[in-house]
């Protein structure tokens, strides 16, 4: 897809080009309608060589993208008015110097297509046409004649002003299609690269899992052996007491990696089936009790929703995801963690809101990149939001996050309805 600005440069140059064209070509004939007069002759001249000067500059901002100043605006516009109503006076306002008056209230909407300085050009027409009508009548031309070429005036207008609004509505229109369409393509590459990582971690997890069984045996054994001798060294103690229980922790992370990795690549083929979203949010503030104990106050706002349909054991493994995160985010003290459900058009939504240490707008980019983590070393894997990510967008839906250092953070989960709960509800 081409790039709407640029599309929309060339198309008003040409335009702006055309309008332009024509007012020269104009004014060209009021030259050779006065040739042999040339004190007329060198009088639009130098007029020709002002408008010239006053109107290359700003059109050449106007038509990079830069705006004019509110007195640049006026500047231009009272001078060109004026130089108009100048030049059909020296033709003592015949057909050519009407024809030069209708042409300039056109020029109003040259340059690059705005919706700023709309009422300054309005208003530059009204004063166009009652400058160009009070000389046109004091010059003896018939006030049906200045009617006519007035109304012919405002029609000519009006069509430029349309255009410039039809212009404008049709960019705007185009860049939102340009950055939606930037932001599915960026869904669908973050999509490719997790399904690959999702492949490189099956082989990963599967790798490690059976060496870690053979370790984690041995060490268990050996472990259980030497705490039953009675009779150690005081060196051999020093390790069943110490080393082999660090071991063993160290072997349980490594484990628990393994247990993320396998559940970031799981493709589970269990069916989907219509579920009570709010019956898994309960569930998930169960299992996390002995997390949050004393660490925070949970507030909890349940509304009514209509069953979705999923898996629900990954979804409430989404809930307590967030939740954990929002449990270990908060301070020890005063620290809040707030659940709630409702009901939007077409979906459900969950909300985890926490007032703890907030996040910085590159972090939060960055949020559900596998093994990115904020957490201190050993303490995650960087995997939880990234199985999260994919859980939920496999649902159809989607994870909105909004953070704020130093305030909190607020991950709000929205999936679909089940097809005939989302039908009876519009």
């Amino acid at each position: 897809m081409g790039n709407p600005e640029g599309n929309g440069e060339v198309l008003n140059r040409r335009l702006a080009a055309w309008a332009i064209g024509t007012v020269m070509l104009t004014q060209g004939l009021l030259v050779a309608h006065a040739w042999g007069r040339w004190r007329v002759v060198g009088a639009l001249c130098g007029l020709f060589a002002v408008r010239a000067v006053l109107n290359t500059s700003p059109l050449s901002r106007l038509n990079r993208g830069e705006r004019l100043r509110k007195g640049e605006q006026w500047t231009l516009l009272l001078g060109n008015l004026a130089l108009s109503a100048a030049e059909s006076q020296l033709v003592h306002w015949s057909l050519l110097g009407w024809l030069n008056m209708m042409l300039q209230a056109v020029m109003l909407n040259g340059g690059a297509p705005s919706r700023e300085g709309l009422t300054v050009r309005r208003v530059g027409l009204g004063l166009h046409l009652a400058v160009s009508a009070g000389l046109g009548l004091r010059e003896g031309v018939e006030p049906g004649t200045v009617g006519l070429f007035c109304l012919a005036a405002c029609a000519f207008y009006g069509l430029g002003e349309t255009r410039c609004l039809i212009l404008i509505d049709a960019l705007e229109a185009s860049r939102e299609s340009h950055r939606r369409l930037e932001r599915m393509q960026g869904q669908l590459v973050a999509h490719e690269k997790l399904s690959s990582l999702g492949l490189l971690a099956a082989g990963v997890a599967h790798e490690i899992n059976n060496p870690m069984a053979f370790v984690t045996s041995n060490v268990r054994l050996l472990s259980r052996d030497l705490a039953a001798q009675r009779e150690l060294p005081e060196e051999l103690r020093e390790y069943v007491d110490d080393v082999l229980p660090a071991t063993l922790d160290g072997i349980r992370r490594v484990n628990a990696i393994v247990a993320d990795l396998k559940r970031f690549a799981r493709n589970d083929p269990e069916a989907p089936v219509e579920f009570d979203l709010n019956a898994e949010v309960s569930s998930a503030l169960r299992l996390s009790q002995g997390e949050r104990r004393g660490r925070c106050r949970m507030e909890l706002e349940l509304g009514a929703l209509r069953p979705i349909v999923g898996q629900p054991r990954q979804i409430g493994q989404v809930v307590l995801n967030l939740l954990m995160n929002a449990v270990q985010a908060v301070q020890a003290r005063e620290g809040v963690v707030k659940v709630s459900t409702r009901e939007e058009p077409g979906e459900a939504v969950v909300e985890v809101r926490d007032n703890g240490v907030g996040m910085k707008k590159e972090v939060v980019g960055q949020l559900f990149q596998p093994f990115f983590t904020t957490k201190p070393v050993g303490e995650g894997t960087g995997l939880g939001l990234a199985v999260a990510y994919g859980i939920v967008t496999g649902h159809g839906g989607r994870i909105e996050v909004e953070s704020e250092e130093g305030r909190g953070t607020c991950f709000t989960v929205r999936l679909p309805l089940a097809r005939g709960e989302s039908q009876r509800g519009t």
